[in-house]
């Protein structure tokens, strides 16, 4: 993604009309790009204007409650899972596999769970429990 193209984005929906705080945004870009992909596996795509306007959003929260204890919007937390669903959110951090029964009430997110009852395989992801499968190798989220 081009980090210049969402700086200037950023800026302007905060309203900044000078560079000095250039390095501490493109911290929180570089930052945010970085957990996208290594955290929730998505495979972010800079042409695609729903991922740059994603990207943007995510920036300008990140930067607007630096100082707060609240929890991420329900609109990004909804755009985020859809993104990780639609994208495929490949290459899951998975640490361990477990066969259980039912679903544990405190999930480890590295686990996936395979539910003995049906074979589903799911994780816990993003405060929801999601599908995931293994697909050439990579564990990614399954619509």
């Amino acid at each position: 993604m081009d980090t210049t193209v969402i700086l200037q984005l950023v800026k302007d929906r905060l309203g900044i009309r000078t560079n000095v705080r250039d390095i501490y945004l493109n911290a929180i870009i570089e930052g945010v790009i970085k957990e996208l992909e290594d955290e929730k596996g998505l495979v972010l795509n800079g042409a695609n204007p729903y991922h740059l306007i994603f990207v943007v959003d995510y920036v300008t929260w990140r930067y607007q409650s630096r100082d707060s204890k609240e929890a991420m919007p329900r609109h990004l937390q909804f755009r985020l899972h859809n993104l990780m669903i639609h994208v495929g959110a490949a290459n899951l951090d998975v640490g361990s596999i477990q066969a259980v029964d039912i679903l544990p009430d405190n999930p480890d997110i590295s686990t996936v769970y395979i539910l003995n009852t049906n074979g589903s395989k799911q994780m816990y992801i993003n405060g929801a429990w999601t599908i995931v499968d293994l697909v050439d190798g990579s564990w990614v989220v399954i619509a």
